[in-house]
């Protein structure tokens, strides 16, 4: 998965293992996620008495804003995903760039219903940083609403409805000579069927702070991540029915 995604379901897994009281490394200093990050800082959009906004500061790093959010009476935090596709782009396309690929959205919960909405935005502050860490991240909290209702998931069905589709994705890819994308699939099914952990983020949650099976869920969706620029699945092409997209017909 791209670093937008696989940092903010890091920050969402372990935020929920501090509110359940746990101790944890310090993340900005060990965590996979921010390998490449100079900042990550969290701020809050302040509306000014003359108009327009302001960014205020709330915290400089991952580590203080788990500490805020416990400050705050926060009871956990929860990942939400809605789609952005834009002029019949769909988000497939664009997953591979920095702020495609849909909106990503923390949501800090508290006892009083409120749910306060955090979005990251992802800027290349110097290219030629030392240790290739060109990225400095700001997390920015925009707007607050009502807890919305929420269905937990069954996890074993959450990875039937995966296994299916990397299967079916499998065998296409497969037929049609894809190679290394094959591979790609192939890890992630054997990610949900074994033991074995071929994602390269292996910390995105706590040890032992989710269940196996979400382990495994979240290293094959590493695995089978495709989506991308030149080169990616997005940069291939297929002849007729083979490369129809039912979502974006006027695209066909």
């Amino acid at each position: 998965m791209n670093g937008e995604i696989v940092q903010i379901v890091a920050l969402t897994c372990h935020g929920n293992v501090i509110l359940r009281g746990m101790k944890i490394p310090e993340f900005f200093l060990s965590n996979s996620t921010c390998q490449f990050c100079d900042k990550v800082t969290f701020v809050e959009i302040a509306k000014r008495f003359i108009g327009g906004q302001r960014e205020r500061p709330v915290t400089d790093a991952p580590d203080q804003w788990f500490q805020y959010l416990t400050k705050m009476g926060a009871t956990g935090v929860r990942l939400s995903q809605s789609p952005q596709s834009k002029d019949s782009m769909p988000d497939r396309m664009l997953a591979g760039f920095v702020g495609g690929g849909g909106v990503w959205t923390m949501e800090a919960l508290y006892p009083s219903g409120k749910a306060v909405l955090w979005i990251s935005h992802w800027d290349v502050w110097n290219q030629n940083a030392s240790n290739n860490k060109i990225w400095r991240v700001t997390y920015r909290h925009v707007t607050e609403k009502v807890i919305s209702s929420f269905n937990e998931h069954d996890l074993s069905k959450v990875s039937e409805r995966l296994f299916a589709a990397l299967t079916k994705i499998r065998a296409f890819s497969d037929d049609h000579h894809c190679g290394g994308f094959t591979q790609c699939f192939d890890e992630g099914i054997e990610s949900l069927t074994t033991s074995k952990r071929s994602g390269y983020h292996k910390d995105l949650a706590p040890d032992n702070s989710i269940p196996p099976i979400a382990v495994a869920i979240l290293d094959a969706c590493q695995s089978a991540w495709v989506f991308g620029g030149m080169g990616s699945w997005n940069d291939m092409g297929f002849d007729g029915d083979d490369q129809l997209d039912p979502h974006f017909p006027d695209r066909n």
